[in-house]
């Protein structure tokens, strides 16, 4: 029997009411139950570590909370940090505990992974000469991949994403356009300098692709292409790099000077990078006799006519040959600048630089590739980027094929819609009917006040100085109304740049420390041009470490 209190007639009792033994009596049966319960004290045990608690506020406190029973159930806890998780066990076994969902992230039915680029670029060399620099053509695409529209622009850097899939149409590979007087292939290279050695495994060149057309280049006709696809992996393994083996051919064609041809042209140029480890050859022609051809650390401070003074030997056979060969196996030690010199003419001189045989990278510890031609010169610098991150102004769209909603901007999303691709051509065109309607566009002049054109042009990644070579050419008679400079990245000093129209300056534009853009006033915003006028643009300051990224400059025009 329990050891009672006293009870008073009306069911009250004083003291404990405490069974005669442990776990011996209950509390009211299955049949019998009591109808209430009462507690003025804050908290409940149930056997002999489990107890339910009146927190504060009235909130009830447990340490944690099953749901289910036998070999399948989820019990829901608060971690050491403080957050909710749930600790499933599935066929008797307990499972690793997971946080609850606390963001979209977590939802299964949601991937907010962004789709690997997939681009098709147009390159050329429409121009005379050796050694300039390519100009590029694209499209705009995902916004997560901040690409601007660009056509036969020049690039510093050109931004590949890991996982991307790239087509490379080279319309300077075989047909002769515009002052062009040679063709010129491009591969896609570890190393930057002559030859197609090193060449990139994942980047596959097939050289005759025919009836190629991009808006812009060789006056949109269609062209016999080489064609580079390249499918960057997700992530990059380096090659075992194969030391080079290059050969230049030099002659005296001109007073003064050394004439290269071959893997490197012009007259007493800068050469290289030479690798070390890798072998270089200068074929010297018998033009040559008289100007003995030699390698030094003297870069004309010290010359002497007859001297060879600082004359560099370490692994090269044929010094002051004036015909046959000068060979050159760059040493592990050899300095990172050498100079070529003719031993009797202190004009008849260049600059070698020389580099460990190494893939490089950048700042941010991306790699760098190159876009090359086979000789020196004509390369645009690759920068290999991890893909980007979920980026503003995208949406979630329901995909049928992975039954999950993914990330998609509003570009792609008109695109792979036609129902709102109708919509948006249906409501083009009742705005059109509304202005004939209305008299706006009842004449070719009204037309031409109100169109407004716009070109771009562009440096992708950090932004480096540059004198702008690349010619944006005026169309028509027009005016430019307005010119908008954006960065996607602030830098941290002032940006200045210059436009300039036909080498003169017409607009002086500067983008303050920490800002991604200026507003122009006044003629720094607008000028005319007439048909076939071009606009340059110069990058004369940068940022300091962070220099800026991705500049669009966008011009606004109207047809005059």
């Amino acid at each position: 029997m329990p050891t009672r209190g006293r009870s008073l007639a009306n069911g009250e009792f004083f003291g404990n009411f405490i069974p005669d033994a442990d776990s011996s009596l209950d509390l009211g049966s299955t049949t019998k139950k009591w109808k209430s319960l009462y507690l003025s004290g804050s908290t409940l045990f149930l056997g002999d570590s489990g107890s339910i608690s009146a927190g504060a506020g009235g909130a009830i406190a447990m340490p944690s909370m099953k749901i289910g029973t036998g070999a399948n159930a989820v019990t829901l806890e608060a971690s050491a940090s403080g957050k909710l998780e749930t600790k499933s066990t599935v066929d008797g076994v307990e499972q690793a505990a997971v946080p609850a969902v606390e963001s979209i992230e977590q939802l299964t039915n949601v991937d907010l992974t962004i789709d690997a680029e997939t681009a098709t670029f147009g390159v050329d060399f429409p121009n005379a000469g050796h050694g300039a620099d390519w100009l590029w053509s694209w499209t705009s695409g995902s916004i997560a991949y901040a690409r601007a529209t660009i056509n036969q622009v020049t690039q510093s850097s050109v931004p590949l994403y890991m996982g991307g899939t790239y087509t490379v149409n080279n319309f300077a590979a075989h047909t002769i356009h515009g002052s062009m007087t040679q063709v010129h292939k491009i591969y896609l290279k570890w190393l930057k300098g002559a030859g197609t050695q090193n060449n990139v495994s994942w980047a596959v060149s097939t050289l005759n692709v025919t009836g190629v057309t991009m808006e812009g280049i060789n006056g949109g006709n269609a062209t016999t292409v080489q064609r580079n696809i390249i499918n960057v992996p997700t992530s990059i393994t380096l090659p075992s790099l194969v030391a080079p083996s290059v050969s230049y051919d030099v002659s005296f064609a001109n007073a003064g000077a050394y004439t290269f041809s071959g893997s490197a042209s012009g007259d007493n140029i800068n050469i290289g990078p030479l690798y070390k480890g890798g072998t270089y050859t200068f074929n010297l022609d018998a033009s040559l006799s008289g100007h003995p051809f030699y390698l030094t650390t003297d870069d004309g401070t010290s010359y002497v006519s007859g001297s060879y003074v600082g004359e560099y030997t370490t692994g090269v056979t044929g010094s002051r040959n004036e015909s046959g060969t000068l060979s050159i196996t760059v040493a592990a030690d050899a300095p990172a600048t050498l100079y070529y010199q003719c031993g009797l003419h202190s004009a008849m001189r260049g600059t070698i630089s020389i580099l460990p045989l190494a893939v490089a990278t950048n700042a941010d510890g991306n790699y760098l590739v190159y876009f090359q031609h086979t000789q020196e010169g004509h390369f645009t610098e690759v920068e290999l980027k991890p893909k980007p991150a979920l980026p503003s102004q995208v949406c979630l769209v329901y995909n049928t094929s992975t039954n999950k909603f993914s990330p998609q901007d509003m570009g792609e999303y008109i695109e792979s819609t036609p129902v709102f691709k109708e919509r948006v051509k249906d409501a083009a065109g009742e705005k059109i009917t509304e202005k004939v309607g209305d008299g706006t566009l009842t004449s070719l002049a009204a037309v031409k006040t109100n169109t407004t054109y716009s070109a771009n042009v562009s440096q992708q990644g950090d932004l480096q100085i540059h004198t702008g070579t690349a010619r944006w050419y005026s169309p028509m008679a027009m005016t430019v109304i307005d010119v908008v400079p954006k960065l996607r990245v602030a830098a941290d000093a002032d940006i200045t740049m210059t436009v300039k129209k036909n080498g003169n300056t017409v607009s002086n534009i500067v983008i303050v420390s920490g800002q991604t853009t200026v507003v122009l006033t006044g003629s720094n915003k607008s000028w005319a041009m007439a048909d076939g006028d071009y606009l340059t643009l110069d990058i004369s300051t940068v940022g300091t470490t962070d220099k800026g990224k991705d500049l669009v400059v966008q011009f606004k025009y109207q047809q005059t």
